[in-house]
């Protein structure tokens, strides 16, 4: 809802979107370019339109299909956009895969670890790859900050990233 219908009925404010992107790279009928060259461009997107830097965000909530092929292609994307290494979680362990629903359920969860200022671990991880070493954690892990971007990579190449901002309390 606006900010002025929930300062109105003194409603809580969990959070707010701050910045977002979408575009599609049009690599294939069920998955996103594997260089992760169109997640990239959304996180950017996303940044930019904020006018946040890079370095304001805490942590990534990844869509993290649990997929050889899709989380490698995310970690090349996060890479691609950050310096160093930024706190990454997927809750798709612990959730399964709900679809249409996925993005919404990550973008909820990530609003309550702005809440709590604490980073939910990998649930299911076993082995962490190479290339997530210093970005993923099977342990949960305390997060100062006021941003987790939120990103999803879907069918017909599909990529979305919301920039979320702490709320006030």
């Amino acid at each position: 809802m606006s900010e002025e219908r929930a300062l109105r009925e003194k409603r809580k404010i969990l959070g707010e979107v701050a910045g977002w992107g979408i575009n599609n790279d049009a690599n294939h009928m069920t998955g996103p370019s594997r260089d992760g060259s169109g997640l990239a461009k959304a996180i950017l997107l996303s940044l930019d339109h904020a006018d946040v830097e890079k370095k304001h965000v805490a942590s990534i909530s990844a869509h993290g299909t649990g997929t050889v092929y899709n989380d490698s292609m995310e970690m090349k994307a996060f890479k691609k956009v950050f310096k160093n290494a930024v706190s990454t979680y997927s809750i798709k362990g612990g959730i399964g895969h709900t679809m249409a629903a996925a993005g919404l359920i990550e973008a909820l969860i990530a609003l309550k670890t702005l809440e709590e200022q604490k980073i939910p671990p990998t649930v299911g991880v076993t082995e962490i790859d190479q290339e997530a070493k210093g970005w993923v954690s099977d342990q949960s892990q305390d997060m100062p900050g006021d941003y987790v971007l939120s990103t999803s990579s879907g069918f017909g190449g599909v990529n979305a990233a919301l920039l979320l901002k702490r709320g006030r309390s």
